[in-house]
């Protein structure tokens, strides 16, 4: 039989033979409250809620005000539709930040990186499920796209949607480290910093007055400031070993309160009478490459060599055949011969238009008709606007390459009447758009008859302006769908341009003179530049203003300027796309047009004749140009070849089929095998990072429950004990349910010579804590001694428990 006294014991009787217990093995962890009677140094750590935080209340109602500015600031600005959803993602952003920044047992890069991600699917649960009502995959299929700059979907709904997404994150992230940088690290200054820049950038774009909401975020962060710094004060105070009662501390934070408000009251008024000052060039220049590196970055625009290309302004290139047409630097056209056609009027060159467009916000077109669509069959009278004499034009259409669009676009001269294939027209009681109700297909051949005004320009003059001619006007059957749709100019539209287009038609009395002199001024090369390489036209300023300040564009600059110009004169107007007249094939005896041909002209309503052509960009005229081109058809003028305005490149044999590369999208949104992969790759690592982290935080915090909370009561020698306990467990040796603590210190020993004399100690403190006399229970100094032998310890076992996998997996 085993003696109880297996080796020397330190003095008194501190080990008994009944058996102990830890949690998780067979030792047995002694419980705090047995010696609330022995000590009153080592009373049990009780756990207290408190429902205010130490900084109050009133702080967190500061920073609500002033990060709902921002927020309110975002939603004005109309980055994107629903953004309703900002107000949401802000408000669970600092509960997260208040709930983290209050937690203080557990790691703190931990909690962030759990809130971060925790962010993350927020947002893509409001952006996808409820801002659009799309499943979150589609959504993750966007980010992959962005992430890896392959654009597998329309960038229209690509860009809406992925924008969104990031203001909804940064909603919460504003309001998650606002909230943790008050509550937490107190530097209410760092607040102000970001909150205030976030909000410059903001008043850039926003098209109303925001001085009330500056205010308020001001007036709050000031009084957040005072605060938060109070705070500071009290505890350093504190610490220095004062301690008060807790009506002073109302009193004073009550006078220090209203003492900072009457300090905010101050500065704000004293702001309102010092001059405004502009921002310096530099700084314009630094937020402008910032901008511009930050778009490059998230469309995998990275430069190969060098830094330049990264600050250099990014706009994707726009889509010239869609329901949309935005003003940037480019746009996506057909490679090569698009079509070919032969026509029975007497200047056989014509303008062939395909759609129009209506409503223009600044930097893009849109058709209020898009979705308003009539069928007609085969060889079926059109609806036209044309009520006086018209000439009767047939034209006859080979397509080679069908342009890639949203609808399926066919092209006749200017205001079609039949068409010899089965036709969708897209109509708001004025027809703005006519398409093929099949898709069209390469070697497909149509024939369109057109009804074009014949009123020379001795009769357009005979057309005052509406205020002056309102008889006229009046009695057109079409003018109060007209002017209902084609009088809108953006809201935000500097004076500058109504100006420029009161100064250029001066002395004018009839719409038609007025008209041509637009285009005479915009058409002039000394003054106006056609340029296909333009700088972007930036977010706060109107693309007409732009290119009067600029000189320099494409065609749908000078179409859009004109075409607002008119409506400011009170002239209905639109813009009209589609293809000039291409280039004679004196072989094939047949007008030819490419892709580069693609135009944007203008039409302005004449009541009584219906839509008459103008074209303003410079190097451009409409049939009858006195310019001449070599294999021009005999007799017949042409203006010059228009360069190509796409940054897209790459050579494709005239008549060639087009065929898409791979991942790319296609004229019915479907996507390559390739593509397809990749989206699967994409939605599959995202899903396997979820599971991850998800398992990961369920890990962390059942072992900072089992360390902290279950042990929160216990004893620096008990818990250190227990941990022994744990490592000695899983390195094979787990403590036997007859052996005392000593009798598991020598095995231990054995075992972990290295560490022999930590554990030693370890033992030696848990034993005198259990048994040991209350005069001889450990100290603080013994306790912190202790708590620096851990370290070794650890690495001791760890090392350990590796070797004896490894060998184990050797043999």
């Amino acid at each position: 039989m085993r003696s109880s006294v297996a080796e020397s014991r330190p003095p008194g009787n501190l080990e008994t033979r009944s058996p102990v217990t830890v949690p998780g093995t067979k030792f047995r962890t002694p419980h705090p409250q047995r010696h609330a009677a022995q000590s009153v140094a080592h009373k049990p750590r009780q756990r207290t809620f408190p429902l205010a935080p130490h900084e109050g209340w009133l702080a967190m109602l500061l920073l609500t005000i002033a990060v709902y500015s921002i927020v309110f600031s975002i939603i004005s600005a109309n980055w994107v539709s629903n953004s309703y959803i900002l107000l949401w993602s802000t408000a669970l952003g600092l509960l997260a930040g208040l709930c983290v920044a209050k937690i203080q047992r557990f790691p703190q890069a931990i909690l962030h990186l759990g809130a971060c991600l925790g962010g993350y699917w927020l947002s893509i649960w409001l952006t996808s499920m409820v801002a659009f009502h799309v499943s979150w995959l589609v959504l993750l299929e966007n980010l992959r796209a962005v992430i890896t700059g392959v654009f597998t979907m329309p960038a229209a709904a690509n860009g809406e949607l992925i924008f969104l997404f990031y203001l909804s994150f940064l909603s919460f992230f504003l309001g998650y480290f606002g909230a943790w940088l008050i509550y937490r690290a107190h530097l209410p200054w760092l607040v102000a910093l970001v909150y205030c820049a976030i909000m410059l950038v903001n008043l850039n774009y926003v098209k109303q007055d925001f001085s009330y909401p500056v205010v308020i975020l001001l007036g709050s962060l000031i009084l957040l400031v005072a605060r938060i710094q109070l705070v500071n004060q009290l505890d350093q105070w504190t610490n220095e070993g004062l301690h008060t009662d807790r009506t002073w501390l109302q009193d004073i934070s009550r006078r220090f309160v209203w003492i900072s408000s009457l300090f905010m009251l101050l500065i704000l008024l004293i702001s309102l009478v010092l001059p405004n000052l502009v921002q310096p060039g530099t700084g314009v220049n630094f937020w402008n490459n910032l901008d511009n590196a930050w778009a490059n970055i998230t469309r995998g625009q990275l430069p190969i060599s060098g830094q330049g290309p990264l600050f250099q302004p990014f706009q994707s290139a726009a889509n010239f055949f869609g329901d949309q047409l935005s003003i940037t630097g480019s746009v996506n056209l057909p490679p090569g011969e698009v079509l070919y056609y032969t026509s029975s009027a007497t200047s056989q060159s014509q303008y062939l238009e395909g759609f129009s467009y209506d409503k223009f916000d600044g930097h893009t077109w849109t058709s209020s008709a898009s979705n308003e669509n009539q069928q007609f069959p085969a060889g079926a009278q059109l609806p036209v606007e044309t009520s006086g004499n018209f000439n009767r034009v047939t034209t006859t259409v080979t397509i080679e390459l069908p342009p890639d669009g949203t609808k399926h676009y066919i092209f006749a001269p200017a205001q079609p009447a039949r068409f010899s294939v089965p036709t969708v027209i897209y109509t708001n009681g004025i027809t703005t758009a006519w398409t093929q109700q099949d898709p069209l297909k390469q070697g497909e051949r149509y024939q369109a008859i057109s009804s074009i005004p014949a009123a020379t320009a001795q009769d357009l003059t005979t057309v005052l302006f509406p205020q002056h001619g309102q008889n006229l006007w009046s009695n057109d059957s079409n003018v109060s769908v007209v002017d209902r749709y084609y009088q809108q100019t953006p809201t935000d539209l500097p004076p500058s341009v109504h100006n420029t287009a009161v100064q250029w038609t001066r002395g004018t009395t009839n719409v038609y003179d007025a008209m041509k002199k637009l285009e005479a001024h915009l058409s002039d090369p000394t003054q106006f530049t056609y340029s296909v390489n333009n700088p972007p036209v930036p977010g706060n300023v109107d693309a007409v203003a732009w290119l009067l300040q600029t000189h320099q564009g494409y065609c749908t600059y000078y179409a859009s300027a004109m075409t607002i110009m008119a409506r400011l004169l009170g002239v209905p107007a639109r813009v009209v796309n589609g293809f000039s007249q291409g280039h004679y094939d004196s072989q094939r005896k047949v007008w030819v047009v490419d892709g580069k041909d693609a135009h944007s002209w203008v039409q302005v309503y004449f009541p009584g004749f219906g839509w008459v052509n103008f074209d303003p960009t410079p190097g451009f005229s409409l049939n009858g140009s006195p310019a001449t081109q070599p294999n021009q058809a005999p007799g017949q003028n042409r203006p010059p070849i228009k360069p190509n305005p796409t940054s897209t490149s790459g050579h494709q044999k005239t008549g060639s089929q087009h065929t898409p590369a791979p991942g790319s999208i296609s004229g019915t949104g479907t996507t390559s095998l390739d593509a397809q992969a990749r989206q699967n790759l994409f939605l599959g690592l995202s899903l396997l990072i979820l599971c991850a982290s998800i398992i990961f935080f369920a890990f962390a915090l059942f072992k900072w429950y089992n360390e902290n909370w279950l042990n929160a009561a216990a004893t620096v020698a008990s818990t250190m004990f227990w941990r022994v306990c744990r490592l000695g467990s899983l390195a094979g040796l787990p403590p036997e349910g007859s052996q005392t603590p000593y009798e598991y210190n020598r095995v231990l020993s054995r075992r972990f010579p290295r560490a022999a004399a930590p554990l030693r100690r370890v033992t030696d403190l848990f034993v005198r804590e259990r048994w040991a006399a209350p005069d001889e229970l450990p100290g603080a100094a013994e306790e912190q001694a202790l708590q620096k032998l851990w370290p070794h310890l650890r690495n001791t076992f760890l090392r350990a428990l590796f070797t004896r996998r490894y060998i184990r997996a050797r043999k």
